[in-house]
């Protein structure tokens, strides 16, 4: 039998089972009842507003205020490939089977296109991206057509203002004729792995996936020695690593930060697939601002060269050197007629100061020569033989060649008519696959110039001009200058190609 219960202890009863449960339920779902815990002004900078929203997520603030100022690139050029003729529409095999010879071909033009992103930095239409997004790899050579679609769905022609194929950044310009909005810029050296990280681009309006966001963390910070295929691969790295989804046209879209700032330009990912696997990389905002001035004042960085091979010292290294530290570079080679050479370095020398600041290692103190501006004077404090010493020179500019091709390579000559030579050597014919020739190779083409426009190639050595042999950098300027102010067609021999085919040109200046 059971006992019976009194109406007043059953009430009792059923309230502490109550309390109980109202407790148990406000500690698992960890309720706040203070003011702290309502919705708050950020305190960060997101265009004009600031505000996240009550019980929604930060990253819808980051994006309405974003995406605005992100644009869609289209980049049209004009390529000439070897095209089987109409009038033979069979494939080498047959004509090697049935006549000895593969069929023929035909030098046919196409149209390439490239696509990606950027963001409007300026509200009069200053646009960064990257610069393989506007110019091709290998030669570099810059688009004819640039077309910018703004996210109301305007079209503009842009104009190269300035690019870097060193740090990979560019800089357009287009004419909108009204005020655009515009991103705000952050400092990508305040980043610490873990944050928050918003990508945004706009990749293939055309094909209405117009504006993407993707969301993930910082992964790494630093990250050097990336190749990202020949021409492709910046000289300068010093890459923001994200798992933030950074898919195909996406390249020259910015990272953004919590606070809704640009920390960086998105630029390759790494996968052995070609897909996105959360390795993302982008170029820190702080080192597009070092370069900004030049690019949009010159067009071009100018940075300071030296004229050494450096490398790292390790704990053997040190050992077998009697050194006592590892710290500063080891000079391993010094190029002939530069500043390092004219200073009195000597291969095995040890660089520990730079201007006064410590060198820590090769990536370091590449960064710090090339941050210092060409023509200025350094001090560098030499370890040699146990004994420390001083030297001074002057910096020069930094050819651009030395970033493309490999160690050993002369310096670059001034450009005459468009062409940019330097000494040829093995390695650089080897760099640019062609057979090597005694003369001058031309490492960079400027487009629609008097060379380019009468055939001359980069890759191509220069055996003659205006009947007088070239044998190394030299020489070729000492020609030039007795022609700059020749308005008669000038002849030039070239060998071309791998072949060594010999050709001659005629170029008139302009």
């Amino acid at each position: 039998m059971f006992k019976s219960f009194s109406v007043k202890k059953l009430f009792g009863w059923g309230f502490i089972f109550l309390v109980f449960t109202l407790m148990g339920i406000i500690i698992a779902s960890n309720l706040d009842f203070s003011a702290a815990s309502k919705a708050q002004n950020t305190g960060t900078t997101l265009g004009k507003s600031a505000m996240f929203y009550e019980n929604g997520s930060p990253f819808v603030a980051v994006a309405e205020n974003v995406s605005p100022a992100v644009v869609n690139i289209s980049a049209k050029r004009q390529e000439e490939r070897d095209s089987q003729d109409r009038y033979f529409p069979f494939d080498d095999d047959f004509f090697r089977r049935f006549f000895g010879y593969p069929a023929p071909k035909t030098p046919r033009k196409f149209e390439s296109k490239s696509l990606g992103s950027g963001f409007i930095f300026k509200k009069d239409g200053y646009i960064l991206t990257c610069n393989h997004v506007i110019s091709r790899g290998g030669d570099g050579k810059v688009a004819e057509k640039i077309t910018v679609k703004l996210a109301d769905g305007s079209e503009y022609k842009a104009e190269v203002i300035g690019r870097d194929r060193e740090t990979d950044v560019a800089v357009l310009k287009i004419n909108a004729k009204k005020d655009l909005p515009a991103v705000e810029l952050g400092d990508s050296d305040e980043l610490r792995v873990g944050e928050w990280s918003v990508a945004i681009g706009n990749p293939f309006p055309q094909y209405g996936l117009d504006r993407t966001v993707t969301v993930g963390v910082i992964s790494a910070k630093g990250r050097k020695g990336l190749y990202f295929g020949e021409g492709d691969t910046p000289a300068f790295q010093n890459y923001i690593q994200t798992d933030a989804s950074i898919n195909p046209g996406n390249s020259g879209g910015p990272l953004v930060s919590i606070k809704g700032e640009v920390i960086g330009i998105n630029a390759a990912i790494t996968s052995p697939s070609g897909g996105n696997i959360g390795i993302g990389f982008a170029i820190p905002i702080n080192t597009v601002k070092q370069i900004l001035p030049d690019l949009m004042g010159k067009g071009k960085v100018a940075r300071g060269y030296l004229g050494i091979s450096p490398a790292d010292i390790d704990n053997d290294l040190a050992e077998s050197m009697n050194l006592t530290s590892t710290e500063g570079v080891l000079v391993q080679k010094v190029e002939a007629n530069t500043p390092a050479d004219k200073a009195g370095l000597k291969e095995g020398d040890v660089i520990l100061k730079f201007n006064g600041t410590k060198v820590t290692g090769a990536d370091q103190f590449r960064f710090m020569v090339a941050e210092t501006s060409p023509g200025s004077e350094v001090n560098l404090e030499v370890l040699r033989d146990g004994k420390t010493m001083t030297l001074q020179t002057q910096l020069k500019e930094r050819p651009i060649t030395v970033s493309q091709a490999p160690e050993g390579e002369s310096e670059e000559e001034e450009s005459w008519l468009g062409v940019s030579v330097a000494t040829t050597t093995k390695d650089l014919a080897e760099y640019y696959g062609v057979k090597y020739r005694i003369g001058v190779i031309v490492t960079n083409l400027e487009p629609g110039s008097p060379a380019d426009e009468k055939g001359i190639q980069v890759g191509d050595i220069i055996m003659k001009v205006d009947g007088k042999k070239v044998s190394n950098g030299e020489e070729y300027k000492k020609i030039i200058n007795t022609l700059k102010k020749r308005e008669r067609a000038i002849a030039f021999v070239v060998s071309r190609g791998e072949p060594g085919n010999t050709v001659f040109l005629a170029i008139k200046p302009e």
